[in-house]
């Protein structure tokens, strides 16, 4: 059999699809023939890089899984960054309450500086009693205690109106200004709800007691007794508007002239 012939049956010898006798002449040519027998050699030759079919198919599964996976933690990290992120905003973000005349009032109260049960004075509401320190209830009652008008602003409403409104927080900013050479204290504050609390009102409005008690000062008076106090014009304004703080950035002017957004809600020497 000539080698043209060989090395054309040779792919049907491989996988077995050519006769019994065929095989005979093709096994006996290759015995006798060096070329015609590395040609079948390098044809068998199994390729050492190449996988077998289930082993790359498994592989492929198992990168495949992988990456669905790492899918689904991003998404998951995305998802609680964002329910997160959301929460501390609802939380934190004030919207202002509509001015409301009727429940939104001042009121002005004696303190006394008096001694506290450390023996050191203080400016002490002057209705209120420390049975723990006989000195300082003793110089209330002897009138020796020096006194001053403070203000505060109060917040009164039936616990229906509250859940109402949903009120549950408090702000202020004052500034001392001069206006036409005279020396004013001008204040602004709101009351104010949390996004949160508007879009999920719970059964007790109020998360500052003491913003529904009205024990929220404009100024504290903390002072030396040796110290003169000079009174000075105040004025209160209620001003709709959250992030009072950043008026605090204003020049006197710009602090002053936002009155006109707001509603007088005090005016007197104090």
């Amino acid at each position: 059999m000539k080698c043209c012939i060989v090395r054309d049956l040779l792919p049907g010898y491989i996988d077995g699809l050519t006769s019994s006798e065929t095989n005979e002449e093709i096994e006996r040519h290759l015995e006798e023939c060096a070329a015609c027998k590395t040609v079948y050699r390098q044809m068998t030759a199994m390729i050492p890089s190449e996988l077998p079919a289930t082993d790359r198919d498994i592989d492929f599964l198992k990168k495949l899984k992988e990456r669905i996976h790492q899918k689904y933690m991003t998404v998951a990290l995305i998802t609680c960054t964002v329910l997160i992120g959301s929460t501390v905003f609802l939380k934190n973000y004030q919207l202002p309450i509509a001015y409301d005349p009727d429940c939104m009032t001042t009121e002005l109260y004696e303190i006394a500086y008096v001694p506290n049960q450390f023996g050191l004075r203080e400016w002490q509401y002057k209705g209120s009693s420390d049975a723990r320190d006989p000195d300082a209830q003793e110089a209330k009652e002897n009138g020796d205690d020096e006194t001053m008008e403070m203000i505060r602003f109060v917040l009164n409403m039936p616990l229906e109106k509250q859940k109402s409104l949903k009120i549950n927080n408090f702000i202020s900013t004052g500034k001392t200004i001069q206006r036409n050479g005279k020396t004013v204290r001008v204040v602004y504050y709101c009351y104010t709800r949390t996004l949160w609390n508007s879009l999920f009102p719970d059964q007790d409005s109020f998360l500052n007691l003491s913003v529904s008690e009205g024990d929220v000062f404009e100024e504290n008076f903390y002072r030396n007794p040796n110290t003169d106090y000079q009174p000075m014009q105040r004025e209160i304004y209620y001003l709709p508007m959250s992030g009072l703080n950043r008026l605090d950035s204003l020049s006197d002017e710009e602090f002053d002239a936002q009155k006109k957004h707001a509603k007088l809600v005090w005016s007197g020497v104090l």
